[in-house]
């Protein structure tokens, strides 16, 4: 009995992911449609070969994961090498389909009054014409009615009242009522009349052609253009090679001041590690063995569990350049009121300063349990050997703190590397730069100049070009983490 429930279910996944590639196809979109057809392969697979039984428990979670992890790495890459934008964002058979439905009414085209009728979630139009009246269906031809007038109701259909028919006028408006290639829509209240496709397709040619005026429209980069320069809209994504790569790499409008902002973004995530990493071994070094340490410890750990959201506010409203309280006693103080929001320096110096703040409590935790897991005899023989505090800090404390911290540093350097939440809640990678190809800002990260080029410019979103950059930007990442790893003595003695 077990078995045949087994086989209905993966036969029952088998024909809903089928369906769902199917239709993923019809919708052009063939890397999810790959990837949904090899989890349902792999999915059947499992469950029915007795040899892959091992994995049967794993099947879904494994789906999962790739689905959520591998799946955007590849289709990032993927997106790389279109034009995907904001002119672009549909795939070609979707493109088609929204062209091929759009609909004109000719100049000699018929109109009549008209009555809404309902009958559950179906709708039947009456149409009042001047030698009597009929009855039109999504999907069907007009029917001749031998009615004097309007009924209370036809075949079951009631009649809307005027109110009733302005509440649903939206979801009768969207309705195709007729069959094509002379659909009967509503035009106003009073009023239907009939409309024809505005555009022929031809699937050979892959050409529009307009059927008011005849032109023809041919596909050009994704978007479809006449000689006469007119375009139709929306536009589809297509593959361009390396275009995007070449776009980025080969302008100096683009290159020089990404290349500035590289060097800003390994500065703020090298800084952010090493000072936070000071911070919190000297706390843990100095208050650790103090009479009321847990208490220490609990204030000492406050930024740590407050949302990192609500701390960049309160530190927004600190130096406000006009009333922050920070701002005005260092005014008070000097006479000189720092632009915390405006000054390219001082704003870099507040990001960093913010991101120790909510970093430091992290590395005194993982110093602190470091410094408990090395034993007190190392300590007690460098004093006999009459190795000073500083000494036993550089040659003892430090190199075995590191071997058991050196992965967790360098991954709190990857993750600063992309911290978009700081540099975009605090001054959303502002000020500006100046003659940049592109919006940049003077304290953007990588990832905020990507997010910016692809979601915040409302006039320039291009993410095919962001997916560029960010596959360049994961490149860059993974070899750091590479040579940072490569070089710790952790991993060395671990080879």
């Amino acid at each position: 009995m077990g078995n045949y429930v087994r086989i209905a279910g993966t036969a029952a996944f088998c024909l809903l992911g089928s369906w769902l590639a199917f239709r993923l196809v019809n919708d052009g979109l063939y890397p999810l449609a790959a990837f949904v057809s090899a989890a349902v392969i792999f999915v059947a697979l499992t469950s029915l070969q007795q040899s892959l039984s091992s994995w049967r428990w794993l099947a879904t979670a494994l789906v999962m994961a790739l689905l959520f992890t591998v799946f955007p790495i590849f289709y990032t890459i993927y997106l790389s090498f279109t034009n995907m934008s904001g002119g672009h964002l549909l795939t070609k058979a979707q493109v088609v389909k929204r062209i091929s439905a759009e609909m004109y009414r000719p100049d000699e085209g018929a109109s009549w009054g008209w009555t809404a009728y309902q009958k559950g979630k179906d709708y039947l139009l009456l149409l009042e014409q001047e030698d009597g009246y009929s009855t039109v269906k999504p999907g069907e031809l007009p029917e001749e009615r031998n009615f004097r007038e309007a009924p209370g109701e036809i075949d079951g259909y009631a009649k809307m009242s005027p109110a009733v028919t302005l509440q649903n006028l939206q979801a009768l408006g969207e309705m195709e009522f007729g069959r094509p290639p002379q659909v009967i829509r509503i035009i106003s209240m009073q009023e239907v009349a009939v409309q024809l496709p505005a555009y022929s397709y031809n699937d050979i040619e892959n050409t529009f052609t307009d059927n008011q005026s005849g032109e023809e429209y041919s596909s050009l980069f994704g978007t479809y253009t006449s000689q006469s320069g007119k375009t139709l809209t929306p536009g589809y994504f297509v593959n361009i090679n390396w275009n995007n790569y070449i776009r980025f790499l080969g302008n100096q409008g683009f290159l020089k001041p990404v290349f500035g902002m590289l060097i800003w973004n390994i500065s703020f995530s090298l800084f952010s590690v090493l000072i936070s990493f000071a911070i919190g071994m000297m706390i843990a070094l100095i208050f650790d063995d103090l009479k009321f340490r847990r208490l220490i410890r609990t204030l000492l750990i406050i930024p740590y569990p407050i949302p990192v959201l609500v701390s960049i506010v309160v530190w927004r409203a600190l130096l406000n350049e006009n009333l922050g309280l920070i701002t005005t006693l260092i005014a008070g103080i000097s006479g000189f009121t720092p632009k915390f929001f405006t000054n390219a320096a001082l704003t870099r110096f507040a990001v960093i300063m913010i991101n120790v703040y909510l970093s430091y409590p992290y590395f005194y935790v993982l110093s602190s349990g470091a410094l408990r897991s090395i034993s007190k005899d190392f300590f007690e023989a460098a004093a006999i050997d009459g190795a000073g505090a500083f000494t036993i800090i550089r040659k003892i404390t430090l190199p075995m703190v590191m071997r058991i911290l050196a992965p967790l540093v360098i991954a709190s350097f990857c993750f600063n590397f992309n911290n978009f939440t700081l540099i975009w809640g605090f001054n959303a990678g502002l000020p500006a730069m100046a003659d940049t190809a592109a919006p940049m800002g003077q304290t953007d990260l990588l990832i905020s100049f990507i997010y910016r080029l692809g979601f915040s410019s409302s006039n320039a979103a291009d993410y095919g070009f962001s997916a560029a950059i960010t596959v360049l930007l994961f490149i860059l990442v993974a070899l750091m983490v590479f040579f940072q790893t490569l070089n710790t003595k952790t991993m060395k003695e671990t080879r």
